[in-house]
Parts: structure tokens; sequence; C-alpha cells
């Protein structure tokens, strides 16, 4: 699968469990919650000059008002049920009045 292809696949989770989702930035001002994905980083396997595997870390911020459980279930359980992942402790932006969480993994 190319990485396109799973960037097209994770935005089609992030819509099916009801999220508001853009890659990079959202091209308008969104009201959270909303999910915002980045590649952050390779670590890739590579010898005589050719990538033999490419992992693509993945970063997805969940930005939000109010704490809503349900809703970091869906993140955890649907979005990222299958993938091994890490996340942030819950910071409090205060430029922007808004709270987030990161998650970390891989594609």
């Amino acid at each position: 699968m190319t990485l396109k292809e799973k960037l097209k696949e994770l935005k089609e989770s992030c819509e099916n469990a009801g999220f508001k989702y853009a890659y990079g930035k959202f091209k308008q001002a969104t009201e959270p919650p909303h999910l915002v994905s980045i590649i952050y980083d390779t670590d890739n396997f590579f010898a005589d000059n050719k990538t033999y595997y490419g992992k693509v870390p993945i970063k997805l911020d969940y930005t939000y008002i109010d704490k809503d459980l349900d809703e970091q279930e869906k993140i955890e359980n649907e979005i990222l049920g299958d993938i091994a992942w890490n996340k942030t402790e819950e910071t409090y932006l205060e430029d922007e009045q808004v709270w987030q969480v990161s998650y970390f993994f891989e594609i």
C-alpha cells in the first residue's frame, strides 16, 4: 500500500468515526473537536543507496474544548484499534483556548 493510500485510509477512518479531519491543517478555521495529522519523521531501513523498508510515523492531534471520553475512546478503539500507539498528556493551549492530546503511531 502506498503512503497516499495509507493517508487516505486514515482520513476515511477519522471521518467514519465522526470527526472533522485534515492532513497538515484545515484550509478554513474549524471549530473543535477535530483531528489533524502530520508525518513528523521517518525511520527507514536502507543499504546500498536504496530504502528497503520505510516506516511512516504519524502524529494525530485531537483538539477539543470540552472533555469527551466517548470521543477519545472512538479515536483509540475505532481509528487506532489495531495500531500500536502512544499519546501525550492533555495540554491546554492558552492562546487558542482549547485542549489537545497527540497520538503517535506508524503506518
